[in-house]
């Protein structure tokens, strides 16, 4: 049976922690028994991915395992170290804030953006170094053991928000995307830039496991996957102009995330909803890597107008979808 047609759909937790739309979602480093979530409520969250007693039907979640409160603006992004002992996020603040997992404090802040911050990724040896994307259109590299308050490299070759990252460890690669409409893959080692010009806002990239291909998703409703040595396009998800089916795939105003899943043979992300139609839900969507096709649709629930950011667990086989009513949905 091939892999993308066991897509888990069926709803197994529900966390009820946030008082705003949740914009960050991500499973802890392995095996992934937990879910670090950031809100609009300024908060981020640590909760059970997984309850302990889960039985057949769905468990809801109303109170976090620990809550991580020193922003005073949205949380937009989270990334968690490899060893799990530590997190990053960032948000409204333009600052990004570095925490102790366990103490539940923060054991750095650094200021160096002119506005809010976006994205966040750990890169380097032993997650050493912190790299964030900000709207003042920069992506700052930050040493973790260093007291220096300044950046050790800051990147500025995007010309608007930087909306993405993703850190490929492997081929000692950052890949990010922009308002201005591109992907920018920096190969750290040999110090080259490679720009993919997309036409469109990017309001997500990813890398492939094997590092052969980005996913980027932009504002006129696609997401497509790019040969990263040459920039041919590979695959299209998503139809594009949707708007004769109610149910499409949407993303035309919001960032909204999207990941591959399965061991990269699925691509996985959120949506939003016609803003005209005031009684619909959104939906998550995957569709099957090489096909293009759509093998699961996901309604998120009454009342969710925006799933905008989704997180895959490759060792549980369960992934989950932050919304826009404060809810955090995990599937399996």
């Amino acid at each position: 049976m091939p892999v993308t047609k066991q897509f888990p759909t069926r709803l197994v937790h529900t966390l009820k922690t946030h008082n705003g739309p949740v914009n960050a979602v991500t499973f802890s480093s392995y095996p992934g028994t937990y879910v670090l979530t950031g809100s609009s409520d300024r908060a981020v969250h640590l909760s059970r991915a997984i309850p302990n007693k889960s039985g057949t039907s769905p468990e809801e979640t109303t109170a976090p395992i620990q809550k991580y409160e020193a922003h005073g603006y949205s949380v937009h992004d989270i990334a968690v170290a490899g060893d799990n002992a530590r997190f990053a996020s960032v948000g409204g603040d333009r600052q990004v804030f570095l925490w102790d997992v366990e103490q539940g404090i923060t054991v750095k802040r650094w200021s160096g953006h002119g506005a809010r911050v976006e994205a966040v990724q750990f890169a380097g040896e032993g997650d050493s170094v912190v790299v964030s994307g900000s709207a003042d259109t920069t992506i700052n590299l930050w040493d973790t053991r260093s007291n220096s308050t300044k950046p050790i490299q800051t990147l500025t070759e995007a010309s608007d928000t930087v909306s993405s990252i993703h850190v490929h460890a492997p081929t000692y690669s950052i890949a990010s995307g922009s308002y201005d409409g591109r992907a920018h893959i920096y190969d750290v080692r040999m110090g080259r830039t490679t720009v993919d010009v997309l036409a469109h806002p990017v309001t997500s990239v990813r890398c492939s496991a094997d590092g052969n291909a980005l996913l980027a998703s932009t504002l006129d409703s696609r997401i497509r996957m790019l040969d990263r040595a040459d920039g041919k396009l590979l695959q299209a998800y998503g139809d594009g102009d949707n708007s004769s089916r109610k149910a499409g795939y949407r993303n035309s105003e919001l960032r909204i995330r999207s990941v591959f899943a399965k061991g990269d043979a699925v691509v996985l992300s959120g949506s939003e909803t016609d803003k005209e139609d005031r009684t619909a839900q959104a939906h998550v969507f995957a569709w099957d890597v090489l096909s293009g096709e759509v093998i699961a649709s996901v309604p998120a629930g009454e009342g969710v107008r925006v799933v905008s950011c989704v997180a895959w667990n490759e060792k549980g086989g369960n992934w989950a979808g932050g919304c826009s009513d404060g809810t955090v949905k995990i599937y399996g």
